[in-house]
């Protein structure tokens, strides 16, 4: 009986080990929601296809969820530059990057600038919640907004501003103050 007892103590002794081996030999499955990478201080570069700078985020946190590619910042601040384009810097509180961070989505209280270009002055959007796609050059929101343009101002519910076709549309609930530039008669007088 005595060998029969270890027999059977020493093939249950293997058996627990060959299990044990098995879950160790076994990959883990990973969480997509779950965040695979932490950073502090972090840059995050895009080029175009010729090599060129395209953009520019700089936070001081990052964090990487493997989900559709996302990455969280905390205090972002993002700068596309665009050849033959104006400049557009965004300052935010925290934001959220989708598919290869060609989607940016500042959560919070945003600050939207557009260099001057052309003869155009600097365009400058307080607001929050704003959307930008950086592959269509277009930043919307569906939040309360102001746009100071030189002298001009305005807000309202919601925008989309146009880098390409360099428009800016409000929504709704629109107030505007639009200071004239001075026309010159043909005389040489100002009006």
């Amino acid at each position: 009986v005595l060998p029969m007892i270890l027999l059977l103590m020493v093939g249950s002794l293997i058996w627990a080990l060959s299990q044990v081996a098995t879950n160790i030999a076994m990959p883990q499955k990973v969480d997509a929601k779950m965040p695979d990478m932490f950073g502090k201080d972090s840059v995050l570069l895009r080029f175009d296809e010729q090599g060129k700078k395209r953009s520019i985020l700089i936070a001081s946190h990052v964090t990487h969820i493997p989900d559709n590619d996302t990455m969280l910042f905390e205090a972002p601040v993002l700068t596309q530059t665009e050849p033959g384009k104006p400049k557009v810097v965004v300052v935010g509180t925290r934001a959220k990057t989708v598919q290869k961070a060609s989607q940016t989505w500042f959560y919070d209280a945003t600050n939207l600038r557009r260099a001057p270009f052309e003869d155009q002055a600097e365009l400058v959007i307080d607001g929050r919640d704003i959307w930008l796609d950086s592959k269509a050059e277009i930043a919307k929101s569906t939040q309360f907004v102001t746009a100071q343009m030189g002298k001009n101002h305005a807000e309202g519910v919601g925008f989309v501003l146009n880098n390409v076709l360099q428009t800016l549309e409000l929504k709704s609930k629109v107030k505007m103050t639009y200071v004239p530039i001075p026309r010159t008669a043909p005389g040489g007088a100002a009006h």
